[in-house]
């Protein structure tokens, strides 16, 4: 029972939420779920923009892949299907072709795998030399044919999965669907030859090379190495930056006070860099050893790739994690949420839908850690292809140091206002002291006061009437009268004192 007479004393004490008194606390909470409304707002529209927007109707600029045509073969035939072929890929769903036939430019099958492999085309379709012979002996003498012999195309999967994936696909149903449109024709030409028939056609004639005198092979020059690539681009990447940026961050909020108030500003800095990449260094490990793990059955590791794997992770890693360290010494706690999910949700799509083939906006990609680590990665799991190493590298390492010299500095700011006493530890400046209310005097504390206020007052009046008193015409020479007088006047007001203290005594 004393225990709940306790609460209910204690209950009595509290206000309400609604009281008077405790408007200014209404009003600065209604303030800051405002500020996070606003904040969030922005953050959802800002990361939906970016995921949407990125992968939003990219065959709109499917016409931006370049596709490299040659014929190298001159028979009719082989000048019949590349007409063809020209015409079909006319249509605005598929990949730009620019025919280097009779060109200086891919003269040789090497020279296109080349162009390919370094990325100067997306990929590369060519009509193999013979095509034409070894189709018209297959159809007047029923030789063995193989329709896939006519026509290569040259793929590759060092580019953004998606992209490559939409290019490579249209590539492959324009040309599927031009199979049966050639057959027709070929079909065409062979019944309108002098004395030819359908029963004589049919005879002569080899039935594959009949019904298909067309198809084509594809030739993958650089493939993934990797079962789940996308997996490593976008989840393996997000996870090293989360674990490996914000658990360091926040370990350090819980136990970065007593050194900021006692602890030299380089020691801190060096401190706090220190346990980032330490910390750093052992999530990559462990994001290595996942790659390594699930790698594809066509690639076989070696401890170079362990290294290369180990060091694209760790730039990305600590890219955002001084970015960070920057936000957490320099932003308002309100904010740190809203600037961890924008930068997460930005970078994840920089990783799923890359730069390439979409507007121009999204060019910004770029210059973001998620992309640069993508190329990196893409580049190392396809041997070589699409290297773009020499740009991918420096963004990531001009990232790193930026980040880390900009929160050095907010480090050495934020340690010298906690010391001085002019910020708090969550980076807002300490609460002003309220002043307190004077309390309102009681009707009998006024009484009481009020023959001490008599007395003062009629004490005042004769110290005023004594030092007016005197010949207007005085001179110097009665100054030690003035000083006789003034001393008078001091025991006076002394014993004045005196005696309204005695009369306090006699209230009480």
């Amino acid at each position: 029972m004393q225990v709940l007479k306790e609460h209910r004393e204690r209950q009595q004490k509290l206000l309400p939420l609604f009281s008077p008194e405790l408007r200014a606390t209404r009003m600065a909470f209604a303030k800051g779920i405002w500020d996070l409304f606003l904040v969030f707002t922005v953050v959802f529209w800002v990361s939906i923009s970016f995921l949407y927007g990125a992968g939003y109707d990219t065959m709109r600029h499917i016409k931006e892949a370049t596709l490299i045509f040659r014929n190298f073969d001159n028979s009719q035939t082989a000048q019949d299907l590349s007409s063809a072929i020209i015409t079909a890929f006319k249509d605005p769903a598929v990949p730009l072709l620019k025919d280097y036939t009779g060109s200086d430019s891919y003269q040789s099958i090497d020279a296109i795998k080349d162009a390919v492999w370094r990325g100067d085309a997306w990929g590369a379709i060519y009509v193999n030399d013979g095509f034409g012979e070894r189709l018209e002996r297959a159809l007047a003498q029923g030789a063995d044919y193989d329709p896939k012999s006519a026509v290569t195309l040259v793929t590759e999967e060092s580019r953004h999965y998606f992209k490559v994936m939409m290019v490579n696909k249209g590539a492959q149903t324009a040309l599927s669907e031009l199979e049966g449109v050639f057959a027709q024709q070929v079909f065409a030409q062979l019944a309108s030859a002098e004395g030819a028939n359908t029963t004589s056609i049919i005879e002569n004639a080899n039935s594959a090379a009949l019904v298909t005198p067309y198809s084509y092979t594809i030739d993958n020059i650089a493939p993934y190495h990797f079962d789940m690539s996308m997996y490593i681009l976008s989840v393996t990447l997000s996870l090293c930056m989360v674990v490996g940026s914000f658990i360091p961050s926040n370990m350090w909020k819980s136990i970065e006070e007593p050194f900021f108030k006692q602890v030299r500003i380089p020691q801190i800095i060096a401190l706090r860099a220190f346990i980032n990449i330490v910390w750093a260094m052992f999530i990559c490990v462990q994001a290595t050893g996942i790659v390594f793990v699930f790698h594809g059955p066509t690639w076989s590791p070696t401890v170079g790739d362990f290294f290369a794997i180990f060091a694209i992770f760790l730039l990305n890693t600590l890219a955002f994690t001084f970015f960070i360290d920057c936000m957490q010494n320099w932003v308002h706690p309100r904010f740190l949420l809203g600037g961890y999910f924008t930068t997460l949700f930005v970078n994840i799509s920089a990783a799923i839908f890359g730069a390439e083939l979409n507007n121009h906006f999204f060019r910004i990609y770029y210059a973001l850690p998620f992309h640069s680590s993508g190329l990196m990665l893409r580049t190392l799991l396809t041997d070589g292809s699409y290297n773009k190493l020499d740009f991918a590298i420096p963004i990531n390492i001009l990232w790193s140091l930026f980040w880390w010299t900009i929160s050095s500095f907010l480090i050495a700011r934020k340690a010298r206002l906690v010391y001085a006493g002019k910020m708090l530890m969550s980076n807002v400046p300490p609460p002003q002291p309220q002043p307190q209310p004077q309390p309102q005097p009681t009707a009998a504390a006024q009484e009481k006061s009020a023959p001490h206020t008599e007395l003062q007052s009629a004490s005042h009046e004769s110290e005023y009437a004594s030092s007016t008193t005197g010949s207007p015409g005085s001179t110097p020479s009665g100054s030690h009268t003035d000083i006789s007088s003034r001393m008078d006047r001091q025991r006076d007001r002394r014993r004045t004192e005196s005696e309204v203290s005695d009369i306090e005594i006699e209230d009480m």
